[in-house]
């Protein structure tokens, strides 16, 4: 009995094998958003229109993507978002054609997770997990760019080889992610 509730308490619980820490350098990206219903698929519909029409891949086959709510005030986890943004890393020197934006990213360290069920209460795990963490502390409003245009997001949804995916059309049964929660050492500023 007591191996069925020690399993039952994990559950429901990050362990610490359910998480990386990964640091993401500084990048130069160009950013699609959109609002309203359907704001992710639209604003992703935008980066994957612009890497096709401007050839990305073979210019930058180890370009990145990553996705996030940007609404203004907090977003319940389960929620539609109301204003999504998508980025795709480009070269520094890239030109960025409207609607889209550059943007340039600071980096910085990230718990990463990656999301196997569609679940996006791994969120509340993940920030549960950097909450419990004797080495890390959360870092969530930590400003790691500047966003004129909409409400700068935190976390991060980083579509996982992001290279094959577009490449084969963009399918969502092709789409893997993993959800990065922004955190920074304990002790450090």
């Amino acid at each position: 009995m007591g191996e069925v509730t020690a399993a039952g308490e994990r559950f429901g619980k990050l362990e610490d094998r359910d998480v990386r820490i990964v640091h993401l350098p500084p990048m130069t990206v160009a950013a699609a958003y959109a609002s309203g219903e359907g704001c992710e698929g639209k604003a992703l519909d935008m980066i994957t229109r612009f890497v096709a029409d401007s050839g990305l891949l073979a210019i930058k086959p180890d370009a990145r993507s990553f996705g996030f709510d940007c609404s203004k005030g907090e977003a319940k986890v389960g929620e539609p978002s109301r204003v999504y943004e998508v980025w795709v890393s480009v070269p520094e020197e890239m030109t960025v054609p409207a609607p889209l934006v550059r943007r340039r990213f600071d980096g910085g360290l990230y718990a990463a997770h990656v999301l196997r069920s569609w679940d996006f209460q791994d969120w509340s795990l993940l920030k549960e997990w950097v909450d419990a963490s004797d080495r890390y502390a959360n870092d969530w409003d930590a400003p790691r760019w500047v966003s004129p245009e909409t409400a700068a997001g935190q976390g991060f949804e980083e579509t996982l080889n992001f290279y094959t995916f577009v490449r084969k059309g963009g399918r969502m049964d092709d789409l893997q992610l993993d959800l990065l929660f922004p955190i920074r050492e304990k002790g450090a500023a």
